[in-house]
């Protein structure tokens, strides 16, 4: 997770609620100019909100669910869910659709996107999270999790949502005793073989694989949206199960 010397906030971003990626993929690519990183970390000279912070470094206890958004979309400020979880919102490494996304290949960019994840929790004080990532954002928070990714044991599961079905999960090896669910609204499925450049779409490999067999290098199973078109399932009881396991 970082030196613990290391204190910081989430740099909130100006951006639109109706972009938190209900239309990604698509034809049509979201408008609006470039948001502004959320997932930069800035020292922090509040004496006593530095304070804060370390506290919640120091007893690792605090929870955070970690929201990794879809293309064309962007982060956001963390916040509150009333009951002392942390709702933090990293901001994708890359320009996309008018907006962020996450460039997670090749290796190198993966780094640079897994260390965007790894500042906002560092920043945050999470002593145990859950990643959720939608579209682009879980495909992402999909290799994170067959790379084996628990930023030092504060991540307990991973939440899948319509990801990008692409081959970021062959030879998948996630670690130990690190749960795993991947929701599906069938509302972007593609056939196997599809050239994600013609489409405009982010995608390991340059091409689409099944969604079964998607499910299968991770280890699952499909699990049904309760949406049909391609919409974030945020309310998804894996992620409480997860958090508190």
């Amino acid at each position: 997770m970082g030196q613990r010397g290391l204190i910081g906030l989430l740099v909130a971003s100006a951006f639109a609620v109706a972009s938190c990626g209900s239309s990604e993929p698509s034809a049509l690519a979201p408008g609006g100019t470039l948001p502004q990183s959320a997932g930069e970390i800035r020292t922090i000279n509040d004496s006593a909100v530095a304070g804060d912070v370390a506290d919640r470094v120091s007893d690792n206890t605090t929870r955070c669910i970690v929201r990794l958004h879809g293309k064309g979309s962007s982060g956001g400020a963390t916040s509150s869910d009333g009951d002392g979880v942390l709702i933090v919102r990293p901001t994708g490494n890359e320009d996309g659709w008018g907006g962020r996304q996450w460039m997670y290949f090749p290796e190198s960019r993966w780094a640079e996107a897994r260390d965007v994840v790894s500042s906002a929790l560092v920043a945050n004080g999470c002593g145990q999270a859950v990643i959720n990532g939608f579209s682009n954002g879980a495909a992402f928070a999909a290799s994170l999790f067959c790379s084996g990714e628990t930023f030092n044991g504060v991540v307990k599961g991973y939440v899948i949502d319509d990801p990008v079905t692409d081959t970021a999960t062959d030879d998948c090896a996630p670690a130990p005793d690190v749960d795993v669910v991947m929701y599906w609204t069938t509302a972007i499925a593609q056939q196997p073989g599809t050239d994600c450049a013609t489409i405009d779409w982010t995608c390991a490999g340059g091409t689409t694989i099944d969604v079964a067999t998607y499910a299968d290098n991770l280890g699952t199973t499909v699990t049904p949206s309760p949406f049909t078109d391609h919409k974030w399932y945020r309310d998804a009881p894996e992620i409480t199960t997860f958090l508190n396991a």
